[in-house]
């Protein structure tokens, strides 16, 4: 079978992609409606640690090529657990358990490399799936990892999967870290002020929830057998890796000519996911959100009176004088949205947003009022029914019936949303919020839905029908929050312009850094991970790990064991 996601061929059996790492098991599952994305994830986060994460392409390197390694190695199979009891654990702490070189990697360290990948993974679907997340990983942490079954060709359990991932990350880490040092790599003074001040930072971490010491804070999450210098060496690799490989990864310069090779080479799969030449630009911007202060009614609803939108006004437009009497530069702009910004996602990156296509922010108001085709022919095996045409027309005649009764009234949002009411077939015929959906952005309904609310003519008030896969639409247009599009892709748009722009969220200082072709932008991005994993592959290839599975023993977080 296929991936839905990248169209890798997948074995039988498999639970992820073994290319970009998608869920195959989800397939099989009920489906959920996934949460709109306004911006791309964040990095993967680690647990109790102060320092920003500075992960890139061999994150998800890491993540793909695991999965791959893992079916195709049988030694991880040497035992069918190896979890171990706190003492033998604790016992075995310091035995070596892989070797590169003059490099080697205990059982205490090991276990802070298998925490982490398995927190990585988990944190990775929870940002895909929400609650969710469990239930289509097939994965779950209050069991033991040894009794769960990754794969049901191989056998494999979570647990040797974890332990196959975990070698193989300090693997790639290790190996890069040691490239670093070869080249005379060293950590700025930033972070190394930062691991310099990790212990007494995690000391009083310990002291605030409850712990008594450093190493059972870190117990609590890595595993019984864990010690602080077992951290700190995970974390000094693991920065130093990354590290060095992103600066390797950004020197990387390619031609016009490579781009346009790239894009021919590939062009059936760019093509496959609406990328081509003519795709239209992506834009690089900053942003400051200053929100409204909402107050309760009388019914304790949440509202924005017209005072909190102009104080609101005034707070952002402050703001943005204080920019432009200093120097007006990104730089300035991007110090005072890490300050000042109320976005939660791009206050982080200074306000930046990267690489966005239009209508990415674009989200519109809407009713409608569902009409279903009645009758139909049910399938052989009952599972999808098929309308005449008769049927379907009988169908369009009751939805116009309904847009012309509107019509003949007063015709306002009020009166539509009350046939909604009485008349949708949606959710069931039990509709009560008068047919409304709001903040819906482009993508989120099916395509005849989608491409209707999202013409760039559509205006408030217009009426329409719209046929679709469940039947006639009845259309009230209510709203379309497209303000930051409209500012940041008009044609006369120039490096370093800035303004203050209303939207539903609030007042948005924007700042506008640049744009490119997207589909140039895809294709530097397929080159840099084709080379990226290049460059990964031949650090590890000429560092080859030895590794003693026999010698492996894990331990449950302390956590889980109290």
């Amino acid at each position: 079978m296929k991936c839905k996601n990248c169209q890798m061929e997948i074995e039988e059996g498999q639970s992820f992609c073994p290319s970009c790492g998608e869920c195959v098991a989800a397939e099989k599952k009920e489906e959920v409606q996934a949460t709109p994305k306004k911006a791309p994830m964040t990095k993967k986060q680690k647990v109790k640690l102060g320092l920003a994460i500075v992960a890139g392409v061999l994150v998800l390197a890491l993540l793909a090529g695991v999965l791959v390694l893992a079916l195709r190695k049988n030694d991880v199979f040497y035992k069918d657990s190896y979890t171990a009891s706190h003492f033998w654990a604790n016992l075995g702490r310091d035995v070596v358990v892989a070797k590169m070189g003059d490099f080697e990697l205990t059982n205490g360290q090991l276990q802070v490399f298998y925490w982490m990948q398995v927190y990585d993974l988990v944190n990775y679907y929870v940002e895909l799936y929400g609650e969710n997340a469990a239930y289509y990983i097939g994965l779950d942490l209050s069991k033991p990892l040894s009794e769960q079954v990754y794969d049901e060709k191989t056998g494999m359990t979570w647990e040797q999967y974890f332990l196959e991932d975990a070698l193989f990350a300090w693997h790639r880490y290790q190996a890069l870290a040691a490239d670093a040092a070869d080249e005379g790599y060293e950590l700025s003074p930033e972070y190394q002020a930062d691991f310099d001040k990790l212990y007494s930072n995690l000391q009083q971490s310990a002291k605030e929830e409850g712990f008594e010491s450093v190493d059972a804070l870190l117990q609590a999450d890595l595993g019984s057998s864990v010690t602080f210098d077992d951290y700190y060496y995970y974390l000094k690799v693991y920065y130093t890796g990354n590290l060095y490989f992103d600066e390797m990864i950004s020197q990387f310069v390619f031609t016009d000519a490579e781009l346009e090779a790239y894009y021919e080479a590939n062009k059936d799969e760019l093509l496959h996911y609406g990328i081509s030449k003519d795709s239209g630009v992506l834009v690089d911007m900053r942003n400051i959100l200053v929100k409204p202060i909402s107050t309760k009614d009388a019914n304790g609803n949440a509202v924005i009176t017209d005072q909190a939108w102009e104080d609101c006004q005034v707070k952002a437009q402050a703001i943005l004088e204080q920019w432009l009497s200093g120097e007006k530069s990104e730089e300035s702009f991007a110090q005072l949205a890490t300050k000042k910004s109320e976005d939660d996602y791009s206050a982080e990156q200074g306000g930046l947003y990267q690489y966005v296509p239009k209508n990415t922010f674009t989200t519109v108001d809407v009713r409608h009022i569902l009409i279903m085709p009645e009758g139909g022919t049910k399938s052989a095996d009952g599972k999808t029914i098929t309308y005449s045409d008769a049927e379907w027309a009988a169908c369009r005649t009751k939805a116009q019936a309904l847009l012309d009764q509107w019509a003949a009234g007063d015709k306002t949002e009020a009166s539509f949303g009350a046939l909604a009411n009485e008349h949708s077939d949606d959710n069931n015929g039990k509709v009560t919020n008068g047919g409304l959906y709001a903040d819906v952005q482009q993508g989120d309904m099916v395509a005849e839905f989608d491409a209707w609310i999202f013409d760039e003519s559509r205006q408030a008030g217009d009426t329409g029908l719209v046929k679709t896969e469940f039947g006639y639409h009845v259309m009230y247009f209510v709203h379309r929050d497209g303000g930051v599009e409209d500012w940041a892709f008009a044609e006369d748009r120039k490096v370093g312009d800035t303004s203050l722009v209303k939207t539903d969220e609030g007042y948005q200082i924007l700042y506008y850094v640049a744009n490119e072709e997207g589909w140039e932008v895809y294709c530097r991005e397929g080159m840099i991970e084709d080379n990226s994993k290049e460059l990964m592959e031949s650090c590890a290839a000429k560092r080859p790990m030895e590794t003693r599975y026999w010698a492996a023993l894990l331990s449950e977080p302390a956590r889980e064991q109290a």
